[in-house]
Protein backbone atom coordinates (compact mmCIF):
# COMPACT_ATOMS: atom_id res chain seq x y z
CA UNK A 1 0.00 0.00 0.00
CA UNK A 2 1.30 3.73 -1.16
CA UNK A 3 1.57 6.16 1.63
CA UNK A 4 -0.36 9.53 0.92
CA UNK A 5 1.41 12.21 0.25
CA UNK A 6 -0.07 14.02 3.47
CA UNK A 7 2.00 10.88 5.71
CA UNK A 8 5.21 11.65 3.32
CA UNK A 9 5.11 15.40 4.12
CA UNK A 10 4.88 14.02 7.77
CA UNK A 11 7.98 11.52 7.16
CA UNK A 12 10.16 13.91 5.88
CA UNK A 13 9.51 16.68 8.76
CA UNK A 14 10.11 14.24 10.72
CA UNK A 15 13.46 13.61 9.10
CA UNK A 16 14.40 17.29 9.04
CA UNK A 17 13.85 17.03 12.44
CA UNK A 18 16.13 13.67 12.99
CA UNK A 19 19.06 15.86 11.37
CA UNK A 20 18.49 19.33 13.24
CA UNK A 21 18.82 17.41 16.23
CA UNK A 22 22.06 15.65 15.37
CA UNK A 23 23.26 18.51 13.84
CA UNK A 24 22.84 20.31 17.41
CA UNK A 25 24.56 17.45 19.51
CA UNK A 26 27.45 18.11 17.21
CA UNK A 27 27.54 21.75 17.53
CA UNK A 28 27.21 21.13 21.54
CA UNK A 29 30.35 18.61 21.48
CA UNK A 30 32.40 21.04 19.23
CA UNK A 31 31.22 24.22 21.95
CA UNK A 32 32.92 21.72 24.66
CA UNK A 33 36.11 22.07 23.33
CA UNK A 34 38.37 24.26 25.37
CA UNK A 35 41.09 24.57 22.45
CA UNK A 36 38.40 26.28 20.12
CA UNK A 37 39.06 29.75 19.26
CA UNK A 38 36.54 32.40 20.60
CA UNK A 39 35.32 33.80 17.06
CA UNK A 40 34.56 29.77 16.15
CA UNK A 41 32.73 29.35 19.23
CA UNK A 42 30.69 32.71 18.53
CA UNK A 43 29.74 31.29 15.45
CA UNK A 44 29.00 27.89 16.33
CA UNK A 45 27.07 29.23 19.25
CA UNK A 46 25.23 31.72 16.92
CA UNK A 47 24.80 28.80 14.23
CA UNK A 48 23.31 26.68 17.36
CA UNK A 49 20.55 29.07 18.03
CA UNK A 50 19.58 29.57 14.85
CA UNK A 51 19.13 26.16 14.48
CA UNK A 52 17.59 25.87 17.32
CA UNK A 53 14.53 28.18 16.41
CA UNK A 54 14.31 26.18 12.93
CA UNK A 55 14.49 23.19 15.17
CA UNK A 56 11.48 25.09 16.99
CA UNK A 57 9.32 25.91 13.90
CA UNK A 58 9.55 22.50 12.35
CA UNK A 59 7.93 21.11 15.44
CA UNK A 60 5.43 23.01 15.49
CA UNK A 61 4.33 22.36 11.73
CA UNK A 62 4.72 18.39 12.55
CA UNK A 63 1.63 19.76 15.48
CA UNK A 64 -0.55 21.31 12.96
CA UNK A 65 0.20 18.21 10.43
CA UNK A 66 -0.62 15.62 12.80
CA UNK A 67 -3.82 17.89 14.01
CA UNK A 68 -4.88 18.02 10.19
CA UNK A 69 -4.37 14.53 9.75
CA UNK A 70 -6.77 13.72 12.51
CA UNK A 71 -9.09 15.56 11.42
CA UNK A 72 -8.92 13.85 8.23
CA UNK A 73 -9.31 10.65 9.86
CA UNK A 74 -12.40 11.88 12.21
CA UNK A 75 -14.08 12.90 8.61
CA UNK A 76 -13.29 9.28 6.78
CA UNK A 77 -15.04 8.00 10.25
CA UNK A 78 -17.95 9.88 9.84
CA UNK A 79 -18.17 8.67 6.30
CA UNK A 80 -18.45 5.40 7.70
CA UNK A 81 -20.80 5.35 9.93
CA UNK A 82 -23.00 7.58 7.78
CA UNK A 83 -22.90 4.61 5.31
CA UNK A 84 -23.16 2.03 7.78
CA UNK A 85 -26.40 3.80 9.52
CA UNK A 86 -28.04 4.27 6.07
CA UNK A 87 -27.69 0.99 4.85
CA UNK A 88 -28.86 -0.18 8.53
CA UNK A 89 -31.82 2.08 7.92
CA UNK A 90 -32.64 0.44 4.29
CA UNK A 91 -32.35 -3.04 5.53
CA UNK A 92 -34.69 -1.93 8.30
CA UNK A 93 -37.31 -0.47 5.85
CA UNK A 94 -36.71 -2.67 2.88
CA UNK A 95 -36.41 -6.37 5.40
CA UNK A 96 -33.94 -7.32 2.79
Amino acid sequence: METCAFQKQIQATNDTMASLRERIQRLERSLNDPNLPEDRRRELSLELKEIGKLLETTEEQLKKMHKENSKSFAVAACLFFICFLVYGLYVLVNGV
